[in-house]
């Protein structure tokens, strides 16, 4: 498989958001771990922000 720059380009932008979204719902379940001992079960939709 050999993207194109333009391809190259979003994957990359892709990627970089799946990282971030993950490491801030992490960092939100250990926070209330350490707060309330009970786990956070989040979604990735519960982060969406809409602008309807």
């Amino acid at each position: 498989m050999y993207p194109t720059k333009e391809q190259e380009v979003l994957l990359a932008k892709t990627f970089g958001c799946c990282r971030l979204i993950y490491n801030v719902m992490l960092e939100d379940k250990i926070r209330e771990y350490k707060a309330t001992g009970r786990m956070l079960h989040n979604t990735p939709a519960g982060y969406k922000k809409t602008n309807y």
